[in-house]
């Protein structure tokens, strides 16, 4: 078990040298423009302009600032905002609660709600409930999530819309240090409409298949209820392609806040990150996608664990 978690680690650090690697020589090698213009004005002088990116080591070859942000990175030193001169780490971890809050928040949400809904699903095949229920299932896979953030700003934001979710700031912390839950209602429920699409489908086809297994049948010959035969007995045994499904999706649901923060300006990491790439702030682009891949190869770690410790021929192959 050791070696195969070393070994996973060990592939995990190439992967994220990999991301950083990638992204460190894209943000370069794009003609976006400058930097250090951007900052300092398009009528400053010349001089200043090169002060600066003497600074910032912008004059050095590309390998050498590589090798400098490296050598810091391992350290924990993500550098400091171009645009804001403020520590990169520090401003992500601050950034991060609202992003967790956002992701996990649309996790649970999906996973509550597809699970129920495709147990009583399966419970009525073929209703008019399971039909609707399908067909809603199908819209919310097909449709991108920055598509339906926007079409749910447009329909229900304050401003061409019903006006039913008072969007203000975005903040999810209000004066009282509180979630703002009136603010949370339209991100969570787009980020949460596609996973909570593929975890209904997935529980509804696997208690399909597993009430028509043997001792389903048995139990309900000997007189159980179908409720306790369906909660009891079929949804346990259901339940272990939903767990991969629902584990498999957290990273993806990170992935996703990306597009939901820009689109109603919640004040996490994907917000960051687009304010970064519009201000070519390259330590900030930077540090929020290492911690973002970290996020991602951390979570997936996990769960590779976890199968090889429930499944022990995964760890074997």
């Amino acid at each position: 078990m050791a070696t195969y978690i070393l070994r996973q680690l060990f592939n995990s650090v190439f992967i994220i040298l990999g991301v950083i690697t990638v992204t460190f020589v894209l943000v370069r090698v794009i003609p976006a423009g400058d930097p250090a213009r951007l900052v300092a004005g398009q009528r400053t002088d010349l001089q200043t302009i090169e002060s600066i990116r003497r600074n910032w080591k912008l004059d050095q070859p590309i390998y050498v600032q590589y090798g400098d942000f490296l050598l810091k990175a391992v350290q924990g030193d993500f550098g400091r905002s171009f645009a804001s001169n403020i520590d990169v780490r520090e401003t992500l971890l601050q950034k991060f609660p609202a992003t967790a809050i956002l992701a996990i928040g649309a996790l649970a949400l999906s996973s509550l709600l597809g699970v129920a809904i495709g147990v009583f699903s399966a419970w009525k095949p073929n209703s008019g409930f399971d039909y609707l229920v399908m067909v809603i299932a199908l819209f919310g896979i097909s449709v991108p999530v920055f598509v339906l953030g926007n079409l749910m700003q447009v329909a229900f934001g304050p401003s061409i819309g019903l006006g039913w979710i008072k969007q203000t700031q975005g903040y999810f912390i209000s004066d009282t240090g509180r979630v703002n839950l009136t603010l949370l209602i339209l991100p969570l429920l787009a980020l949460a409409a596609r996973p909570l699409s593929v975890i209904a489908r997935i529980t509804r086809s696997s208690m399909l298949d597993v009430m028509s297994q043997d001792y389903v049948r048995t139990a309900r010959a000997k007189g159980v209820s179908t409720s306790t035969t369906v909660l009891k007995h079929a949804l346990r045994n259901a339940l272990n392609p939903v767990i991969t499904t629902v584990s498999t999706w957290l990273a993806g649901t990170l992935a996703g806040t990306f597009f939901i923060e820009t689109i109603f300006n919640w004040p996490g990491i994907g917000r960051l990150a687009f304010d970064a790439v519009t201000q070519l702030d390259f330590p900030m682009i930077q540090g929020t996608v290492l911690f973002t891949a970290v996020i991602f190869v951390v979570v997936n770690l996990i769960v590779d664990v976890a199968y090889a410790v429930l499944d022990p021929k995964v760890r074997l192959a």
